[in-house]
């Protein structure tokens, strides 16, 4: 039987992870990934790698959680394996301050560790907050991570071809299935209005003594933190910004100082720190929730099966393992159908 051919288009977290569960599943498949970016160009390769379901817009809570605990225990089973510190993946403790009393997250049962912050933690972290959560979490270093998850791609088989894909159909009679991870890109490449940029911002800085990550939010915007602070390797990422429909992608200095002096506030001791990197990137919101199903789609006397994986915003490294386990399921759906499942060699 001829190997069934699978493409991935787009090399983000989302698509790196979806290229690898396909392979895992069926090491019998010709796998390419096709990309504009590759790491360190990517979106994912900008962020903050905190593992915390945020902006993901309509999608239920019992996908997000679904989706973020098979992602947290997956992450977690990097963290204690041989292969953690070159993935990038580590562990971290710390708080979320609020200015007023929050209702407890849909996800707070995932983190190891999750309860309300003591009146003598606020006092001593963050003495204007009246409510506050402390938990477990885990940075996920994206500059780290997607060159470990090509590598693993490449070893399976996996091949990379660095294209701008205009049109899906260009792909049409090459590939039997095609798995659609462009993010943002989805809004020409398969017309979807529903999906819009958010702006975020972020700074790197070194010669810091930060072990715990912050996050303080302000009555303003609930569901945005005025000042994040996230510890990774011996660098700590600062920010941040959510700009919805903002194209801007050149760094601001006037958003760079106040990141960084809302920052200094929450933890003063930031203000000997050495600024790395500034940069910005524009997060993949999709008002109607994160699109993760199959499509026929006909292009000529073509019919592709399409999955698409994609409108994850500021919750791509969340959810990432979790997606990318459903897409390779509806992989297997797809070969099934087309009578092209890879026989098992047992």
């Amino acid at each position: 039987m001829e190997r069934p051919r699978v493409c991935v288009v787009g090399a983000g977290v989302i698509g790196l992870s979806s290229a690898l569960s396909v392979l895992e599943r069926h090491p019998g498949v010709e796998l390419t990934i096709i990309a504009e970016k590759f790491t360190p160009e990517t979106t994912s390769d900008g962020s903050g790698g905190f593992w915390m379901p945020y902006l993901s817009g309509a999608t239920s809570p019992e996908l997000i959680n679904k989706w973020g605990g098979l992602t947290y225990d997956h992450l977690n089973s990097i963290i204690m394996s041989e292969e953690a510190r070159d993935a990038g993946v580590e562990p971290c403790v710390g708080y979320w301050f609020y200015p007023s009393y929050k209702p407890d997250p849909v996800w707070k049962d995932i983190p190891l560790t999750f309860r309300h912050a003591t009146r003598r933690e606020l006092d001593l972290y963050a003495p204007d907050a009246k409510h506050g959560w402390f938990g477990s979490s885990m940075v996920c270093g994206c500059t780290r991570y997607l060159p470990w998850l090509e590598k693993k791609i490449r070893k399976r088989g996996g091949m990379v071809v660095k294209q701008r894909v205009e049109n899906l159909g260009e792909l049409a009679g090459q590939y039997d299935v095609i798995i659609n991870c462009t993010g943002l890109g989805s809004f020409d490449l398969v017309d979807d209005t529903a999906v819009a940029p958010i702006q975020g911002q972020v700074m790197r800085v070194g010669n810091v003594t930060s072990k715990l990550f912050f996050l303080k939010f302000s009555n303003e915007d609930p569901t945005h933190p005025v000042a994040h602070i996230f510890p990774w390797r011996d660098t700590v990422i600062l920010g941040g910004t959510a700009v919805k429909e903002s194209w801007e992608q050149v760094p601001s200095v006037e958003t760079r100082n106040k990141i960084f002096r809302k920052c200094c506030k929450l933890m003063p001791s930031l203000k000997d720190a050495t600024i790395l990197k500034d940069w910005t990137g524009l997060r993949p919101w999709r008002s109607k929730g994160i699109r993760l199903e199959r499509e026929r789609m006909k292009f000529g006397a073509n019919i592709v099966h399409v999955i698409h994986n994609y409108g994850h915003s500021g919750s791509g490294v969340t959810l990432h393992w979790g997606c990318a386990q459903d897409a390779a399921t509806l992989v297997s759906q797809c070969l099934e159908e087309l009578n092209k499942l890879p026989q098992s060699k047992l």
